[in-house]
């Protein structure tokens, strides 16, 4: 919580003792003026995000370990076995079904036709496309996908547009398909508008993204998979040459290029552009990206950039980058330097190709060129590769469905939808749900207290605040705590307050004085994620209702989860505990969504006496059900759960929890409602 909102509380609630210096409530402040004193820990805020990535970042350099005693063709074989084993796992829940392709419509050019193409890359789950069939071209003639960016409007973009039909004049059948929640195929569509209830690509991909983790899976299998059914639907077409398809796309168009051209080895000539880096540069700069660029447990299972290139050498690879992109540049290099040994290994080396230009995220005329010239040479259509002006459709014209959208044209199924069909679960014993839960929550009990580091007093009218944070032996976050003790009432026992606001949502509390006067004194800290450990300018391409769903699919990569590092925080609240108060009685109360993390540690380690959870989700099942869930109820969630586990499961072994006020995923109170005074009644 920011400076302003310390000084504003303070001033609320808070009795300086006729000081006439303002005492700030941050642990890191000790009191005496706005200057924070702890300069190391100025950007302790960001502790969430460096908790996780320290865990990333220590994966990356164990496979790159593993990759320098990689020498031999066998070793670079073998290697390649085991990675496509590990990526291709996900989607085996995956049939091929019926096609069902038809050709709504079709446009004559002087040189070329469109046709307009819908066909179901899963029953009812309907795939946009054009189809660009030069008339001058070889029978059967080359294929390349194309795949688009993050654009509402899909490969009509114009400057998509623009590789499409550059690449039609040079003699390419193009097959170019809408991503998920872009062009005609927005997941959660207004009937009204045409647009999208929730707002642009990246939020649509996230917001869906986050409840297909909860069971297992990632978004991007689903992208993946409606670019194998599109080769599929190319393999029926008697013009295409199905040993010459190639596939390319920009920006979010080459995540889908490295993702499909890894799995799919029909691919046999793939050019991602504006994508690949590697997640070591891509972490240590602006951070992961939406859900389908975030593979389900990608790191943990022991993957990088570099293998989504490996999995498919020696086929011919065309990396294309610029210097400014956001996407790290350094990272391109890297990755490129890598590929090139198991490319090497396998005797073709010069089929891994790497091209930069001068310039930001975008296409340049150049690196158009050269991919133009890659698509020639390697899918056997040698020609011109000059970038030539076209004339673009205008976006009506490339419209597949009468009204532009699937969801008002055919209907048909989302990702919701298939979400729901795919899921199944396992009932486990008590031995092996808590075997689960830590697995899948990705708690590790490695942090050891090594400072209770007390900052301040401050002196409230019917009560004194001790400010403290915590050190570990990790040294990665400290963590803020508040000691609460009342002036009028003898305190006997210790009560854990936590909150989804942080530390200073009890200020304003009317539960406070009561729950003083009971005879507690009271422990409150900011768990990872939140208060003092919350980085307010934390946005990312995934932020959906003010939720930053970045954090969820950075955590998901490396098995572990918001949730998970949030009860590792808690039990350095217990270690403090027992090394200051060993033996007393101890409570909790937990409110918001910090509850699924105590509940996680109490599977766990269960030191506490009483456990309440206020407006705790009702169950984890409850947010794949509901379509339009609020995003604060799926934050903290950890991925792959379901299969194994819900919330109730996990209040059968945990004895001593309550429950009030439980919410459903649209964040609605539906059953134990309770006043503060019934609240209080349960300690």
């Amino acid at each position: 919580m920011n400076r302003l909102i310390f000084l504003f509380l303070s001033t609320l609630f808070f009795n300086f003792s006729g000081s006439s210096q303002e005492v700030s409530l941050s642990v890191f402040n000790n009191g005496e003026g706005q200057e924070n004193k702890w300069i190391l820990y100025k950007n302790n805020d960001e502790a969430l995000y460096k908790i996780i990535t320290d865990k990333a970042l220590g994966m990356l350099e164990k496979r790159q370990e593993r990759i320098q005693q990689l020498q031999t063709r066998e070793d670079w074989l073998n290697y390649q076995k085991k990675t496509q084993e590990v990526f291709g796992s996900s989607l085996k829940k995956f049939q091929k079904t019926p096609l069902n392709a038809k050709i709504t419509g079709t446009i004559e050019k002087d040189n070329f036709t469109v046709e307009k193409i819908i066909f179901e890359s899963h029953p009812e789950f309907y795939v946009t496309g054009c189809m660009f069939l030069p008339k001058n071209r070889q029978n059967p003639a080359p294929a390349v996908i194309y795949v688009s960016g993050h654009t509402e409007l899909g490969f009509r973009s114009e400057t998509y547009q623009r590789v499409i039909l550059n690449l039609v004049q040079k003699g390419f059948i193009v097959f170019a398909i809408d991503p998920i929640g872009q062009g005609e195929r927005l997941q959660y569509l207004n009937q009204e508008t045409g647009k999208s209830k929730i707002g642009g690509s990246t939020t649509e991909h996230s917001y869906a993204g986050a409840q297909t983790l909860l069971t297992g899976t990632s978004l991007s299998d689903y992208f993946i998979w409606d670019g194998v059914r599109a080769i599929d639907y190319l393999e029926t077409r008697a013009e295409v040459d199905a040993n010459r398809i190639g596939i390319t796309g920009r920006s979010g168009g080459g995540t889908q290029t490295a993702l499909i051209a890894a799995f799919d080895k029909r691919i046999y000539a793939a050019a991602p552009e504006c994508y690949i880096t590697n997640f070591t540069r891509l972490l240590q700069s602006i951070g992961p990206q939406d859900a389908e660029q975030n593979p389900y447990q990608f790191l943990k299972n022991g993957l990088d950039h570099p293998d989504l290139i490996h999995m498919r050498a020696p086929k011919p690879t065309l990396i294309v980058t610029t210097t400014h992109d956001f996407f790290s540049q350094q990272g391109a290099r890297e990755t490129f330097a890598e590929t090139q040994k198991s490319y090497t290994a396998l005797g073709k080396a010069s089929n891994i190709r790497f091209t930069e230009d001068f310039g930001g995220h975008e296409s340049t005329k150049k690196n158009r060129e050269t991919v133009y010239a890659f698509f020639q040479e390697h899918l056997r259509n040698p020609g011109d590769n000059t970038d030539n002006n076209v004339n673009t459709f205008e976006v009506e014209e490339l419209w597949v469905t009468p009204t532009g959208q699937l969801g008002s044209s055919l209907k048909g199924k989302t990702v919701y939808d298939l979400n729901q069909e795919y899921f199944s679960g396992k009932e486990l014993s008590q031995t092996e749900l808590k075997q689960k839960v830590k697995e899948i929550s990705g708690i590790e009990f490695s942090r050891k207290l090594t400072a209770a580091v007390f900052t301040g007093e401050v002196d409230a009218k019917s009560y004194k605040i001790q400010k403290y944070f915590l050190e570990n032996n990790s040294k990665d976050f400290a963590l803020p705590l508040f000691k609460i003790k009342s002036k009028n009432t003898d305190a006997d026992k210790i009560l854990i307050w936590l909150d989804s606001d942080g530390k200073e949502a009890i200020a304003n509390s009317a539960l406070l004085p009561k729950f003083l006067g009971l005879g507690y004194t009271i422990i409150s800290a900011d768990l990872p994620g939140t208060g003092e450990l919350k980085d307010p300018e934390f946005r990312g391409d995934g932020f959906v209702q003010n939720v930053p769903f970045n954090y969820t699919f950075v955590a998901n990569l490396v098995g572990t989860s918001v949730t998970g590092v949030q009860a590792e925080a808690i039990d350095l609240i217990a270690q403090y505990l027992v090394s200051e108060n060993p033996g007393t009685t101890c409570d909790v109360f937990a409110n918001g969504t910090v509850s699924e993390a105590v509940l996680h540690y109490s599977v766990l380690k269960n030191p506490f006496d009483k456990i309440i959870l206020n407006e705790s989700l009702q169950s984890y099942r409850d947010l794949i059900q509901i379509k339009y869930y609020n995003p604060k109820q799926a934050f903290s969630v950890a991925p792959g759960c379901l299969p194994y586990y819900d919330i109730d499961e996990l209040i059968s072994v945990s004895p001593g929890v309550k429950r009030t006020n439980i919410l459903n995923a649209e964040g609605e109170i539906i059953t134990n409602q309770k006043t503060d005074s019934q609240i209080i009644s349960l300690f």
